[in-house]
């Protein structure tokens, strides 16, 4: 008989138990909380940086003056004891490869001659959205050695080369390239003669 009544009591309180829970209501969130989410306000992208503005392009009175400037005349040459003549139909040598497709006023007026034969040429070209530097530095590549060459007066950059017979000196200025070329027997005489006349090309290009 004692058994029984201890089976009779854990019946009951098992019973109560079950109703205690089914009481209860069947929130799920009490026992699984979902993780907090975190906000905030999102990161606003900085705009990509903007091409700079092209150059503006120079006034075509003031570049045609500029070129005009820039070409030598007999007062310039006349040392060389040089006498004009009639220019080539198309530039040669180093001055062949200035870019003209590039070029808004070229001026390839005279040629000089010298009595040995010799001959001095000048081609003058400007360029109306681009320094000439810009030109002369990277698209302009001579053939043969560098030639130093002084100058007295400074301009934006220069180069000079010679190859066989012929030299050449590119002086840039503004928007103004000039070229000075001689070509002679003697690849010496040529050196020595653009030598002399750098600085009165380089004169003229600076002037106002």
């Amino acid at each position: 008989m004692r058994r029984a009544r201890v089976a009779v009591a854990v019946t009951a309180l098992a019973a109560a138990g079950l109703a205690g829970c089914a009481d209860r209501p069947n929130d799920l969130d009490t026992y699984y909380d979902e993780p907090e989410t975190a906000t905030g306000s999102p990161t606003a992208s900085s705009p990509p940086p903007s091409a700079p503005p092209p150059e503006p392009a120079a006034d075509p009175a003031a570049l045609a003056a500029a070129v005009d400037g820039a070409v030598l005349t007999g007062e310039d040459v006349v040392a060389e004891g040089v006498e004009p003549v009639a220019p080539p139909a198309v530039a040669e040598g180093c001055l062949a490869e200035i870019p003209l497709g590039l070029v808004d006023i070229e001026r390839r007026d005279t040629r000089w001659a010298y009595p040995t034969g010799s001959t001095l040429d000048q081609l003058v070209t400007a360029y109306a959205d681009r320094p000439a530097a810009e030109i002369l530095t990277s698209r302009v590549r001579c053939a043969g050695d560098e030639l130093e060459v002084p100058l007295e007066i400074a301009v934006d950059a220069h180069a000079a080369w010679c190859a066989e017979g012929t030299c050449t000196v590119l002086l840039a200025g503004g928007n103004v390239l000039s070229g000075v070329q001689v070509t002679a027997a003697d690849g010496a005489r040529a050196a020595a003669a653009v030598q002399r006349l750098a600085p009165a090309a380089a004169a003229k290009l600076a002037q106002p």
